[in-house]
């Protein structure tokens, strides 16, 4: 077996070609190969431009949103009965409505009567609210109740839940679902402002 001792040149060359590459590599590296954006963000020029709703170095903290604007409202469950077991109305389904309120404030009623006369609990009732109703706490805690309308003697309370909007762990759904596994329950239709 012959071995080959490598010149001076030779020697440089194989010694130097690794840092000249590897340095090349550093140089033309992407700023972004390693920056992590969570939650939709995306990196450009190695920071993270994060989406609506979420700050920090990686996107990973939600913002409090300033309000929530209620543009819709549907009741998708209540009771067909009373308490006591009786029709809401001697012949027919109730008529109903919704309100929202904060506290002892009513924020918003759907109707100076009622939306819909003789509702089927089977069914889910949509009530479009224009203009849209903002919510200007979203951390604190609102109530949305549902009535039966009455002509000749007081409302039938139906049902109610009470809410809080907003908090760190729901991602900005598009779409509240209000669901206590009580007798009524409700779908809120939102966006969101920061």
């Amino acid at each position: 077996m012959k071995i080959k001792c490598l010149n001076l040149r030779d020697w440089l060359l194989v010694v130097a070609l690794p840092l000249v590459i590897a340095s090349c590599q550093k140089e033309n590296a992407d700023p972004c190969d390693k920056t992590v954006c969570l939650n939709g963000g995306h990196c450009a020029n190695g920071n993270c431009v994060c989406p609506e709703g979420y700050g920090g170095a990686d996107c990973s903290q939600p913002i409090t949103p300033k309000k929530i604007k209620i543009t819709k409202i549907e009741v998708t469950r209540f009771p067909a009965t009373d308490n006591n077991g009786a029709g809401w109305d001697p012949t027919s389904g109730p008529d109903i409505y919704l309100k929202l309120s904060k506290g002892d404030v009513q924020i918003w009623k759907s109707a100076n009567t009622y939306n819909y006369q003789n509702a089927d609990p089977s069914k889910i009732y949509s009530f479009d609210i224009t203009p849209a109703v903002d919510l200007t706490d979203p951390q604190d805690q609102y109530t949305i109740t549902l009535y039966d309308y009455d002509d000749f003697d007081a409302d039938d309370f139906m049902g109610g839940i009470i809410f809080t909007p907003y908090t760190k762990s729901n991602r900005f759904p598009s779409v509240l679902a209000l669901d206590a596994g009580g007798t009524v329950a409700f779908k809120l239709y939102v966006s969101y402002t920061w």
